[in-house]
């Protein structure tokens, strides 16, 4: 019972915290509405094994009703690195950096790439590409009007 209220304790402050992009806006992952956390190895997708092929092909409507966030552990890498993944994938704004793998730990994650999905700031997915494509054909098809993921 402990671990899980400690665990529980974790993801809350981890999804209140305040973050900043690497541009220094501030980013909130308690806002209204849905949000796609997609965390990335920068190193990965300039081999072209990131997540960003994946993200083209998503659905619009589940695209365009989403605020995307890009998330990248604090682990081999800089600022100037990350600037020059923006530079190559000008999509991945805004980005955060997840510092101690705080956030990826929080959504039980363990590997990226890994995709988050939340809704008024409440998890509704957490997991892989693949099932990430799996919750959204499901979702779009038992949903037929209104927002959705």
């Amino acid at each position: 019972m402990r671990k899980r209220l400690l665990s529980l304790c974790i993801l809350s402050s981890a999804a209140m915290a305040d973050y900043r992009s690497l541009n220094g806006q501030p980013v909130t992952l308690e806002g209204p509405g849905w949000q796609h956390l997609v965390f990335i190895n920068i190193w990965d997708s300039f081999a072209n094994g990131g997540p960003e092929g994946l993200m083209e092909e998503l659905p619009s409507r589940f695209s365009n009703n989403v605020k995307r966030i890009w998330v990248s552990p604090d682990m081999n890498i800089t600022p100037a690195y990350l600037r020059d993944y923006q530079v190559a994938f000008p999509e991945s704004k805004p980005l955060i950096i997840d510092r101690h793998f705080q956030l990826l730990r929080s959504y039980k994650l363990w590997k990226t790439p890994a995709h988050v999905l939340l809704k008024d700031g409440n998890l509704q997915f957490s997991g892989s590409g693949k099932a990430l494509q799996q919750y959204i054909s499901k979702e779009l098809k038992s949903i037929r009007s209104g927002v959705v993921p």
